[in-house]
């Protein structure tokens, strides 16, 4: 490195120290990446020789946005913070052509790179120039995929549900959601759903458990998604796995617009998986209206977008309560009908991009959000109608962006955004009289126990990102900070459970108000709110040492503070929460152009994983004192203990309260991180072809782990080493007797990941694009995940976590995925055949992997540690031995495009579907194999066989059809 480089990047360095102190106002929060373009290049003479004082002028002709900058000593020139879209570019200098490129189109995550030899000449004569190299993008490291507009708009997507393209990437593998949540069992970097969800770069990512997006979207605004399975420069932070970016529309000077209607084709939809086919075909139902508007207020100043969405989706949820037991209860013909089961989305987006000047653009942005869904919990089944419990989401979320550029060295990116998140259970309009009422294997009649709870989610949030450009370095830095604002009440119920129904009608008739088995009751009246901060900061340096060598360095710090512990907490480790401060994290990686068309790019560096705020939560909630005032009574043998209620009064004092289950946070917890390593090997065939060869390498490491550090002193242990418990507690056989279990919540388990891909992408040419890409990968950890929406189980063997060491839950050894939208075009000599052989659309969709990761599990404890006695292994039997059969989805969607009306109006027709061959995607298996426990047996207790047969399930859907029209202007 130079003196001069040197100094450069300390002067960078401490620019941008101080500019977002300067310039960012300090109530400012939120994620740290770029979501404009960037165009950089390098001009030359015919001899190689670096030309300086070039002038390049940039135009977007959509927008009206036109920039200038010119090159210095070394040649280089850098644009950053480009509005997204297609630019024509110029090169000229005096005594030389100029160079003309058409077409330089910018998406979201992606540099253009135009470097341009001059030839000797008049600058007023143009030479039209053939831009290359623009899908190996030389300057770019990240492991990543954007889908344009043209695929979001024509990919088939019969949920709705925008968020599955997270699937269709480099090195991911999971599956789709069939409603408006997360994909599932997303293996990013071999973890499970660690996912960063953005919009537009701003928060969207739900705070309490790892993998939860904050906020629903309608593919009605979405414009482009950008998604990055391996991340690498310091801007992307607060995610050890993947970033899901959607980039929302916006207006241009051109008015432009969509409506869209969808209905599901039910004669076309198959049954679904594991229904009985002698029986009728649920009406899986699905409507959509959609419509969306744009173009200029002011031409070339003042843009809006405006977009809605609403959609019905669903099926009636049958009840299978017996006639005969219909009758013994005496319910009414509308206690057992089937419940309508749909859900009631809508999406609201306004958008509004102001060219304030020539230094300065804002874009301000609304959305708006609301599921209502009747009968969403605890219907269908053995559940009469009074137990459904409904269920209301909704989401307010502004966001805006202020780019500012000084002058050609000097540019500033500001972003602000609030979302705030509001969904609860409660009894709908036929709920039933307090208590519930469970009989066993008859029917669940009365009050829900599912309803009460609430989940509210406010993340103000902000981030600045500077960039100072000098010569060959493109230095970057900046901050991001969100203030994470949390309320949760757990659901509120009064229940009495029945072995028979016999029992009960002994009950209900007075015969033996004391028939029951057990009376159990949770009150939670205020729920718990609490608030955390968390703090990134990043520099960074894009150095482009010669033209085909160029190198990106830096260093992230991040701090993830949780809210204030309860000092007055039962359990001692629940009165102080540990922040780790040490979140340090370098960069470092490579790119180098073996020729016009091939890049060679390696990178390393550590990733930390955002804290989930569930973590306090639990802490706070469960901390020993009964907060949420649960207790319960047990009749065994006819014996009623004192207090217990006649059925079916409700007691207004508490009852038995059994010795609490405690979960806390070690006084030693620290941040969850990865080491990631890749290289990737980018190849041009073509303008349109290139294959992408790659390997990834991720180490996991300070991972959250569950396990209960209260059990009874051992009293042996089992033929593959678990220690046994005892079941007798006394203060010198446990920690602390005051509680049953204490979950505490570890740092330190591991996971390692390899993976080898292969990503062809066809650029769109002649009406077709392509990208299809294969993963082979081998997950392994040490540890069940905590504090994830799918997961959060406890290690089998508190005195040894290496037992629970074998295949990840998220390991799917092969993965394929494939995105296709072609429109062939076709020049018949007929007019009537050309007509009907062009205007035709196919989309397709692929996703094929290896199954699901399956635990066994035994039907009994086998150790006595009640933490883990409902996911007991058998003996000599590793974690996730078992797995699923392989998955095989393909969807595709068919579009006729008709003649325009009014040379404006250009409608289609839609026939779309998901599951094409009807594949019975089996995704669980609920694995169960029974035991026999012998005395003196020195086998211990041995398994009998392995049941799964009738426990199988999917989260994905049988064939689904839809049909319908859109209109584009």
């Amino acid at each position: 490195m130079t003196y001069r480089s040197i100094r450069t990047s300390l002067l960078g360095a401490a620019l941008l120290a101080g500019l977002p102190v300067l310039i960012a106002p300090p109530v400012a929060r939120g994620q740290s990446q770029s979501i404009n373009g960037t165009i950089r290049g390098h001009v030359t003479d015919a001899s190689g020789a670096s030309i300086a004082g070039a002038t390049i002028t940039i135009n977007n002709a959509a927008l009206g946005y036109t920039r200038t900058s010119t090159t210095e000593g070394d040649g280089y020139f850098v644009m950053p913070n480009l509005p997204l879209g297609t630019y024509s570019v110029s090169i000229s200098k005096d005594g030389f052509s100029t160079a003309h490129y058409e077409q330089i189109a910018l998406s979201a995550g992606k540099e253009a790179t135009l470097d341009s030899s001059l030839v000797v000449g008049s600058a007023s004569e143009q030479i039209e120039v053939t831009a290359t190299a623009t899908n190996i993008d030389p300057s770019t490291l990240n492991v990543q995929r954007t889908l344009d507009s043209r695929e979001i708009e024509n990919l088939p997507l019969t949920s709705r549900n925008p968020y599955n393209f997270i699937l269709f990437q480099p090195g991911v593998s999971g599956h789709p959601n069939q409603e408006l949540g997360i994909p599932r069992t997303l293996n990013t970097n071999g973890l499970l759903d660690r996912i960063n969800y953005q919009m537009d770069g701003m928060v969207n990512t739900q705070s309490d458990r790892i993998g939860l997006r904050l906020f629903p979207i309608g593919n009605i605004f979405v414009k482009e998604v950008q998604t990055v399975s391996n991340s690498f420069s310091p801007e992307f932070g607060w995610t050890s796995g993947n970033v899901y970016n959607v980039i929302s529309n916006s207006g241009t000077n051109n008015f432009h617009g969509l409506f869209q209607w969808l209905r599901r084709w039910q004669d076309a939809t198959a049954y679904p998986f594991f229904a009985d086919k002698t029986k009728a075909k649920p009406n899986l139902q699905l409507q959509d209206f959609s419509v969306n508007a744009g173009g200029p207020a002011i031409k070339d100043k003042l843009f809006f977008f405006g977009a809605y969405e609403h959609v019905t989706r669903g099926q009636p949820a049958p009840v299978t309560i017996t006639a005969a037991n219909i009758a013994a209860l005496g319910l009414p013909a509308d206690q057992v009908a089937a419940a309508p089961g749909l859900l009631h989305g809508n999406f609201v987006m306004g958008r509004g991009d102001w060219t304030i000047n020539k230094k300065n653009s804002l874009f301000i942005r609304y959305n708006y959000f609301k599921n209502d869904f009747p009968y969403n919990t605890q219907v269908g089944g053995l559940n009469a109608r009074s137990t459904g419990v409904d269920f209301l989401d909704r989401a307010h979320v502004i966001g805006m962006q202020l780019t500012t550029t000084f002058n050609d060295h000097l540019l500033n990116e500001l972003r602000f955004s609030w979302p705030f998140r509001n969904n609860s259970h409660f009894a709908g309009p036929q709920g039933g009289k307090d208590p519930a009422v469970v009989i066993s294997g008859v029917a669940n009649i009365g009050a829900s126990y599912s309803g009460g709870d609430q989940y509210t989610d406010k993340v103000p949030n902000g981030s600045d990102n500077i960039t100072y450009i000098r010569g060959a370095h493109t230095i970057k830095g900046g901050f991001n900070i969100s203030q994470l604002i949390n309320r949760q009440r757990l659901v509120s119920y009064n229940r009495y459970t029945f072995t028979s129904l016999a029992n009960y009608l002994l009950a209900k008739n007075g015969t033996n108000p004391y028939a029951y088995s057990q009376f159990d009751s949770q009150q939670d009246k205020n729920g718990v709110g609490y608030a955390s901060m968390f703090f990134g900061t990043y520099i960074q340096d894009t150095w482009r040492i010669t033209p085909r060598i160029t190198m990106i360095y830096g260093a992230r710090y991040d701090r993830f503070k949780g809210p204030q512990a309860n000092p007055n907490a039962p359990f001692v480790n629940s009165r102080s929460f540990n922040t780790p401060n040490t979140n340090f994290s370098p960069r470092l990686g490579f790119s180098y152009q073996l020729d016009d068309h091939t890049v060679l790019k390696a990178s390393a560096g550590m990733f930390y994983q955002a804290t989930p705020t569930n973590l306090w939560f639990n802490a706070l909630n469960l901390d020993g004192s009964n907060r949420t005032n649960s207790f319960s009574y047990t009749i065994t043998n006819g014996v009623v203990p004192a207090g217990a209620p006649a059925f079916p009064n409700l007691p207004s004092t508490t009852g038995v309260t059994q010795a609490q289950n405690v979960t806390t946070i070690s006084p030693k917890f620290k941040n969850e991180y990865t080491w990631n390593a890749t290289m990737q090997l980018s190849h041009e065939f073509s303008r349109y072809d290139t294959l992408m060869l790659g390997y990834i390498l991720t180490n996991g490491r300070n991972l959250q782990y569950l396990h209960n550090i209260n059990p009874i002193n051992p009293t042996g242990q089992l033929a593959d080493g678990r220690p046994t418990f005892s079941s007798v507690a006394n203060a010198s056989t446990r920690l602390d007797t005051r509680f049953n279990q204490i979950n505490q919540v570890e740092s330190g388990a591991n996971t390692s990941f390899n993976a080898l891909i292969v990503n062809y992408t066809r650029s769109l040419s002649r009406g077709i694009q392509i990208n299809a890409n294969y993963t082979w990968s081998h997950t392994i950890s040490d540890a069940p995940e905590v504090n994830t929406f799918e997961q959060s189980s406890s290690i089998q063997d508190t005195t040894n976590r290496k037992r629970d060491r074998g295949n990840s839950i998220v390991n799917h050894p092969s993965a394929f995925n494939l995105t296709a939208v072609m429109q062939p075009e076709f020049s018949l000599r007929k007019g009537f055949w050309n007509t009907l052989a062009n205007n035709n659309m196919i989309a397709l969709l692929a996703n094929v992997s290896s199954g699901d990761q399956q635990n066994i599990i035994t039907n009994v404890s086998l150790n006595g540690d009640s933490s883990v006695a409902s996911v007991t292994r058998p003996l000599f039997v590793g974690r996730n031995s078992l797995r699923s059969p392989s998955v095989y989805q393909f969807d595709g969607r068919f579009t006729r495009t008709f003649p325009k009306l009014f040379e404006r109006i250009s409608p289609s027709f839609i026939l779309e579907a998901n599951n094409l061959f009807n594949h019975t995607n089996v995704t669980g298996l609920a694995p169960v194999q029974a035991v026999i426990q012998t005395n003196n047996d020195p086998r211990g207790p041995y398994g009998t066989g392995l049941g799964i047969t009738t426990n199988r399930s999917s989260v994905l859907e049988a064939r689904i059809v839809q049909y319908g029209i859109a209109v584009r202007w």
